[in-house]
């Protein structure tokens, strides 16, 4: 029965015709068109590309990738997706040691020079021995005043200490 039933499905099947196409010839007079270079940069990256880079190189989605790899990757696809549209900030090259700082304006700018760091010049706090005493006025009220004098002599130490005994 099966075999019967194999039989009639190939029976079935009629010799089909096949009909070729001419095939298309390009036309000599028509401008030979470029290959525009597919850009992974989507639409909104284009209008907020400074989004873009922050997007692509956040730490989540950046993962095990250094963030200047990652920089140097977006900015060079930026470039080729914005040609000299791109904002001077996101140069692909020259970008190792520079950062962005604030223009004075509300604005930020590229700037590749050194971090000045100085030390604050602090002066450590003077030892002193505060007490307060009672003292009674012409009209009989006790008020409290605080004396403080300088200590001489005295050690500083950090943290917290305790005396546990003898002088």
């Amino acid at each position: 029965m099966l075999i019967a039933a194999l039989a009639a499905l190939l029976l079935q099947q009629s010799a089909g015709t096949i009909a070729w196409d001419t095939p298309v010839t390009p036309d000599p007079e028509a401008p030979a068109q470029a290959a525009q270079p597919v850009s992974t940069v989507p639409d909104w990256a284009k209008a907020d590309p400074y989004g873009w880079e922050r997007s692509q190189c956040s730490p989540m989605i950046r993962k095990d990738v250094s963030m200047e790899a990652c920089q140097v990757r977006v900015r060079t696809d930026l470039a080729a997706a914005l040609g000299e549209r791109l904002p001077g900030g996101l140069a692909p090259d020259g970008i190792e040691g520079c950062r962005q700082v604030s223009d004075g304006k509300g604005g930020y700018e590229t700037s590749c020079a050194l971090v000045q760091r100085t030390l604050a010049a602090t002066a450590a706090p003077v030892a002193e021995i505060c007490e307060e005493r009672p003292t009674r006025t012409a009209s009989g009220v006790v008020a409290f005043g605080r004396e403080c004098r300088p200590a001489t002599g005295a050690t500083t130490t950090e943290g917290l200490s305790f005396r546990l005994g003898g002088d």
